[in-house]
């Protein structure tokens, strides 16, 4: 009898080795290269046999006990071979059951592995994007102070200390993932101070903001909306001809709506092409708010409107 339990032990402890192989072994090697298969498929195979060997184990019953069941069920001797059987079948259950268990983590693992490759090519886009973004923004800016330097304008001091700011914001927030909607809106108004310098009295710039003191705190990706004021002022700025340009941010159940409105002014030389920074803007709101947003070019005979709508927050 001493013999039958320490079988039952042996037993139960191979059946527990059977389950951890197969699940943290055999199927992760199956979904690897063709050497790997093969090892899963060698290793299995060992089990079996190793199985086979536990099935052949004849368990002890006392002579009167087994000669009591035989009288009374009429049993002969080979239906006492029953643990054979039920070896076999508690080896099937067990690696039915940790297969069935591991091929559930294997699908779980290369799921989570997907989406981090997912996670981090968008992450690299985002930054390869933002790169592009910021010598975008300088080289409009520095046009704007070249300009003022060659016109010898007494604004061109006070022009390098709006500049500092704005390169404050840049290198401050521009790292960021979120800043406050009324920092980045406080962002666009210095950069149209800014321009301001250039401009002559026939350029009209109005800017408003429609917030409450909720809707300020809200979150948004830096540096998203001034492409679009970049390019009013780009596209929209004569000074031959009288012209305005219409910048309006308003928030209601905490979706945001930005318009910018400027005339389609035509320069010399210029032919009408898709910049870089609004198609990098673009690239940068599929990536950031993926069916959150939607943004509208209306280009008319004279004019150019954007209109971008955003869920900032549900």
């Amino acid at each position: 009898m001493e013999n039958n339990t320490g079988f039952v032990v042996l037993l139960f402890g191979w059946l527990f080795l059977v389950y951890l192989i197969n699940r943290n072994v055999c199927v992760p090697f199956f979904f690897k290269d063709k050497r790997h298969v093969f090892c899963s498929l060698v290793i299995f195979f060992l089990m079996v046999l190793l199985t086979y060997a536990l099935s052949t184990y004849q368990l002890d019953f006392p002579r009167e006990h087994f000669r009591h069941l035989r009288l009374e069920l009429g049993m002969n001797k080979a239906r006492f071979k029953m643990n054979q059987q039920a070896v076999w079948f508690l080896f099937m259950v067990v690696s039915s059951f940790s297969l069935a268990v591991g091929l559930l983590n294997e699908l779980f693992r290369q799921s989570m592995e997907k989406q981090l490759i997912e996670f981090e090519k968008k992450k690299a886009e985002l930054a390869l994007y933002k790169a592009q973004i910021n010598p975008h923004f300088l080289f409009n800016t520095l046009n704007t102070l070249y300009g003022l330097l060659l016109m010898g304008s007494d604004r061109t001091i006070q022009a390098f200390t709006d500049f500092i700011g704005l390169m404050k914001y840049m290198y401050a927030n521009g790292v960021k993932d979120k800043v406050s909607l009324e920092t980045e809106l406080e962002y666009i108004r210095q950069y149209i101070e800014l321009q301001k310098h250039r401009l002559n009295e026939l350029t009209h710039v109005s800017f408003s903001c429609l917030l409450s003191e909720a809707d300020k705190q809200l979150e948004i990706a830096p540096m998203l909306l001034i492409t679009f004021v970049e390019n009013a002022f780009k596209h929209g700025v004569s000074s031959r001809s009288e012209n305005y340009i219409y910048i309006r941010a308003e928030v209601e159940n905490k979706q945001l709506l930005f318009q910018v409105e400027n005339p389609l002014v035509q320069k010399l030389g210029n032919q009408p092409r898709k910049g870089i920074g609004l198609e990098n803007c673009r690239k940068r709101l599929d990536l950031l708010y993926t069916g959150k947003y939607q943004l509208t070019e209306e280009k008319g005979e004279h004019t150019f409107k954007i209109i971008l709508q955003i869920k900032l927050a549900e």
